[in-house]
């Protein structure tokens, strides 16, 4: 009996009376519980599905291959009440679904004894009902289809919030049904699902399983969502994760024994956060609770280094809860850039929280979850006030948000949302402590500053820019700051909106405080005060002034006096997007020009571990300093054939940069970058002109501080004369592509790595660009011939004029801005619009000037602008796409073979990539070669505290890789995340930005250890400690010796990790001086070759 083929339908399910007489409805009325597993063989049942005897009728599961998904269905009386009603509430009969995809399927565990299955899931179902059978109680051998009733998304419907708390579901299968049952066994092996057959039972003296009821069951829950609110003694960083570990399913709540809290009792606070974080970390259920615990507090306590170190100004903490319809997940801190708020209130960061509103399976919230259009004779039955069809989701969400909620002992109240957290779905609480009323939700809210506006978005938005991450540097004078520089105006646009300016001394100054002292930065992007934008470097009038602010920049008043810096400019490598081809193909930029640019960076990727120089080209000019490591590794004759990291690093890059072209056409462009917008303070530029100096990647290299300087500053930058392509993402309108002239300025030749626009003309380039501004937006730009459209005019730019702002006849409240959020939250259509303009553009011939395309760029700008505005966008039906491009990869929808240039790409990348996209497995410790030349004398002082560096290292970097389900360690070095778990994949972006700031917080940390030597040591006295710590560095990585103790060290019960990978990254932290130390035993570089990698080698080799 082979698998089921896509389309079929594998369904078990019985219903009221039987299918046979043989089959009695008392002996089925077990047919679905929900519960736990306290031990391999044994079941506690928190739920159990209304059966027959209940009246309740049949009950269906089924498991479906066209979409991958698997179902329970069955009926049940529900009570409607209505606030506006006093009577009893209307009872109607509903269907009840509970549905998840095939991939949440963790394990299935076979009890042919009794013919049960037992499902573990790693998420909790989708919850709907719907009114049942046009509403009739007679049971029909048929289903009575009734399109009045859709199915409605809801939350638990389990009293004892069972489907919350509880992640493993109990199936009895009658034996005729047992076939079909096979058959959808067979589809999930196939589907990578673990299948284990018990037969009998679990052993030769294990009969099978033994179930029972928990013993709170049927008790109704009366929180939100299941948490341990308090443990004697435990303080609250422990206690959070212990919930941590419930909520992921590491251990369930029976398993929190009078012993397990013992043990916590037992020992100091930092060695349980670290054990029990390293807990947290386990892929698999564990039902030995107590004794693992134990071995890991054993394990810290043995190795202090494994504890948390210390964390440096700029970075924080951050607890995050992520609520779902039925759940909540506690997430373990997570190490992330600080924000003016948390790093005041410093003192009580851990009563910060960040939490996200997400579907099951750490899905996007969609607008549908939370709305529904109710079947006709419900909607006879609400009230006028009902029919805004909300969800009781959305009431879930809004309890949280207007109720705030109790976690771990503490109350948690709404404070406030940045713009990018309310596209997330995200906000932060705070939990007040009742001791403390000079820190309260109020009081934190008057603190950051005066927030006058009336219109509800701009005031949330206002607020939200205090928790901007950033980096604080310089504590500014009021004699030194002017905040009334003027604005450049004309026909109604600001062409100065969002920049400032900054003298060179204090730029400077920022860069010491940034560590980018090697490259200073042209401009920074900045919060100062109330103020936001970008600051350029320009010559100050020796009169005091070092910063100088526009009104266009000024957004609250707020006593704040640090500068704090958001990015800076520096060389980032350009890529195309679909968007950007879609555009530049409708305005008849040949097709064969993408696909080409496509072939020749596949190419380069393909022989990324065979030839040298193009492993070199590709992490120099594509990677920016991500490719550092690898370059220089490079640089001194290391091959990836014999050096397992350095492979890793190549490898990672590769995937990911498949993936990119797989997922979202992202080629890469050597003549292109992505740019900081500034303005040409002195008026040179004209309308139609811009300004270009792009940094060369090469030499861009902090690491290199030790190395002499060989030229002026700036000496690796070059200027772009000539015609430049220019465009902003989101980019939806063929307007949006402006085409300039790039020409030389010497008097602008200090900004670097900006895309300088002229004060003079009609209209702003940058607002003519997706109606953009010079607040920190990045620019793609472009001086690739190629890729300039025939006849080298810009379309007519949009016109992106703000729709009017709704103002409030009165101060802004907590309820209205909370409002706002839900508003945002059910109206968001930025993504929906944007997917329709793919579709548009992709099915007509006229590309993005199509009409639809063109009403679709206009609803998205208004989209774009709902954070500031908070006018509401609605998407015409006829806009709506019933069908979708393949390269969009809607496995939920119908979809088309696309024969436009996106489609094109996308299918031959899929052919030339789909049989290696993900690597082979990364080294282990049983075949980790070692490299003698690495050794130098006086290596063997620095062993020691080596090695407790080392532990403490991977510790951390172990808990970043699982906490994130970040498969190997490169990924991180080179920050090409490529392997994050596909359900996180709408937020992946967001992702990956936080897990760069984790790591790049651990390796400043450890390169700060590496780094700190005794005073006193002149240049070369210091090198040569440095290359002896390098040395030690890297033979506690790779000596078999170390090795051993590095196997040695593994926590015991980790058998599956027998195999462990080993981690390498913490031997090249100090990368240079291995490399110098490798370049040395080479004998140098030898002469006469002239390869981008030698002339790097030869600037390493200057001290050999």
């Amino acid at each position: 009996m082979g698998p089921p083929r896509a389309g079929d339908l594998v369904t078990t399910q019985v219903s009221l009376g039987g299918f046979d007489a043989a089959v009695r409805a008392r002996d089925l009325a077990d047919f679905l519980e929900v519960g736990d597993l306290p031990a391999p063989d044994a079941f506690l049942a928190a739920w159990r599905c209304p059966g027959p005897d209940d009246g309740a009728g049949g009950l269906e599961f089924a498991v479906d291959p066209f979409d991958g998904s698997c179902r329970f269905v069955f009926a049940r009386d529900t009570a409607f009440a209505f606030r506006e009603l006093r009577e009893a509430a209307v009872v109607m009969r509903c269907d009840v679904k509970l549905e998840f995809p095939v991939r949440d399927v963790a394990e299935v565990r076979v009890f042919k004894l009794d013919c049960s299955l037992l499902l573990r899931l790693s998420a909790a179902p989708l919850v709907y009902y719907r009114t049942a059978d046009d509403d009739i109680y007679e049971s029909v051998p048929f289903d009575l289809l009734d399109d009045d009733d859709p199915w409605i998304r809801t939350t638990d419907i389990t009293p004892s919030g069972a489907i919350g708390r509880c992640g493993v579901y109990r199936i009895t299968i009658p034996a005729r049904f047992w076939s079909k049952m096979e058959r959808a066994l067979a589809y999930m092996k196939e589907r990578r699902v673990t299948v284990v057959e018990c037969g009998g039972g679990w052993g030769a003296r294990r009969r099978g399983l033994t179930v029972r009821d928990e013993p709170e069951f049927g008790e109704r829950m009366q929180d939100l969502f299941f948490c341990v609110q308090h443990a004697e003694g435990i303080k609250f960083p422990a206690l959070f994760l212990v919930n941590a570990l419930v909520h992921k399913g590491v251990i369930n709540q029976h398993q929190l024994t009078p012993e397990f809290f013992g043990l916590l009792l037992g020992r100091e606070e930092d060695v349980n956060v670290a054990a029990l974080k390293e807990f947290w970390g386990i892929k698999f259920p564990v039902f030995d609770a107590c004794r693992r615990l134990k071995n890991l507090q054993d394990r810290v306590a043995r190795n202090p280094k494994l504890l948390n170190s210390k964390i440096g100004d700029d970075h924080s903490e951050v607890r995050r809860l992520v609520i779902t319809p039925t759940r909540a997940y506690c997430l373990p801190p997570q190490v992330e850039r600080s924000n003016r708020v948390v790093r005041h209130y410093c003192v009580v960061a851990d009563r910060f929280l960040r939490v996200t509103f997400m579907d099951e399976g750490m899905q996007q919230l969609n607008s549908n979850v939370l709305n529904f259009s109710a079947a006709q004779i419900v909607k006879d039955l609400m009230s006028n006030s009902f029919l805004q069809h909300k969800t009781t989701v959305y009431k879930r969400v809004k309890t949280f948000l207007t109720e705030g909620f109790h976690m771990c002992g503490r109350k948690y109240s709404f404070l406030a949302f940045s713009s990018n957290q309310l596209r997330d779905r995200s906000a932060w609480f705070f939990a007040e402590d009742r001791t403390d009323r000079t820190r309260t939700v109020e009081s934190i809210r008057k603190w950051m500053g005066r927030f006058t506006s009336k219109n509800v978005a701009k005031h949330t938005a206002r607020m939200g820019q205090c928790f901007s991450s950033t980096y604080a540097t310089v504590v500014m004078q009021p004699h030194e700051v002017n905040e009334c520089l003027e604005d450049v105006e004309r026909n109604g646009y600001v062409f100065s909106d969002g920049i400032g300016k900054i003298t060179q001394e204090l730029a400077l100054e920022v860069a010491k405080k940034l560590q980018l002292t090697d490259n200073p930065p042209s401009a920074y992007q900045i919060r100062y005060a109330g103020f936001k934008g970008v600051i350029a470097v320009w010559e100050g009038e020796n009169d005091g002034i070092q910063l100088s602010l526009r009104p266009s920049m000024h957004k609250f008043d707020s006593s704040h006096t640090v500068l704090e810096v958001v990015s800076w400019t520096k060389f980032q490598p350009g890529f195309l997007n679909r968007q950007i081809i879609t555009l530049l193909s409708s305005l008849n930029v040949p097709d064969a020009i993408f696909s080409q640019m496509q072939k020749d960076m596949l190419s380069n990727l393909n022989n990324i571990l065979t030839d040298t120089d193009v492993a070199f080209d590709v992490v120099t000019t594509s990677c920016a300093d991500e490719g550092n490591t690898a370059a220089l590794m490079l640089s001194a004759g290391i091959s990836p054939g014999t050096e397992p990291h350095l492979k890793a690093l190549l490898l990672a890059i590769r995937s990911s940069q498949l993936l990119g072209l797989l997922e979202k056409s992202r080629i890469f462009v050597p003549k292109g970058r992505w740019l900081m917008g500034c303005l040409d303070e002195l008026g040179i530029l004209e309308q139609g002109q811009c300004f270009i100096r792009a940094s060369s990647p090469v030499l861009n290299n902090s690491l290199l501080k030790h190395a002499p300087r060989s030229s002026s500053e700036n000496n690796n930058a070059e200027t772009v004369i000539g015609t430049v392509v220019m465009a902003k993402n989101p980019c939806l309108h063929p307007g949006d592509v402006r085409i300039l002239e790039a020409i030389d300025v010497p008097a602008l030749h200090h900004l670097v790595d900006c895309l300088v626009f002229p004060k003079n003309g009609e209209r702003p380039h940058a607002n003519e660009a997706s109606g953009s501004d010079l607040d920190g937006d990045l620019y793609f730009v472009t001086w690739d011939e190629k890729l300039i459209p025939p006849g080298k005019r810009s379309w007519n730019p949009m016109d992106y004029s703000p729709a009017e702002a709704k103002q409030l006849p009165r101060k802004v409240t907590q309820s209205d801005i909370v409002d706002f959020f839900l508003k945002n939250m059910v109206n968001e259509k930025l993504g929906p619009i944007s997917n329709a303009h793919v579709v548009h553009a992709d099915m007509s011939e006229y590309g993005a000037m199509d009409e639809k395309c063109i009403q679709l760029a206009e609803l998205a700008a208004f989209a774009v602008d709902f954070p500031k505005t908070g006018k509401i966008v609605s998407m015409p039906p006829a806009l709506r796409p019933k069908l979708y491009p393949d390269f969009m990869g809607k496995d939920d929808a119908i979809s088309y073979k696309s024969e436009k240039i996106l489609g094109r790409l996308y299918r031959s990348i899929q052919e030339a990539s789909s049989s290696d996209l993900v690597p082979e497995e990364t080294c282990t410790l049983n075949d980790l070669p070692y490299d003698t030349d690495m050794e130098v004398p006086g290596a063997a002082d620095f062993l020691s505290s080596a090695w407790q560096c080392k532990c403490s290292y991977e510790a951390q970097l172990d808990a970043l890789l699982k906490q994130y389900g970040v498969r190997t360690e490169a990924e991180l070095v080179t920050e090409h995340i490529w392997s994050l778990p596909k359900y996180n994949s709408r937020k992946q972006g967001d992702i990956k930005e936080r897990l760069k700031n984790a790591y790049s917080a651990l390796r400043k940390e450890f390169r700060a250890i590496f780094e700190s030597v005794e005073a006193g040591l002149d240049e070369d006295e210091r090198n040569r400690v440095y290359e002896m710590k390098a040395s030690a560095w890297y033979q506690v990585t790779y000596h078999p010796k170390w090795v051993q103790r590095s196997r040695e060290a593994l926590e015991p019960d980790r058998e599956e990790e027998e195999d462990a990978p080993a981690r390498l990254s913490f031997a090249w932290i100090p990368v240079e001086h291995l490399a110098r130390i490798k370049l040395r035993c080479r004998g140098g570089v030898k002469v006469g070759r002239r390869g981008p990698v030698e002339r790097l080698a030869a600037y390493m080799s200057w001290s050999l």
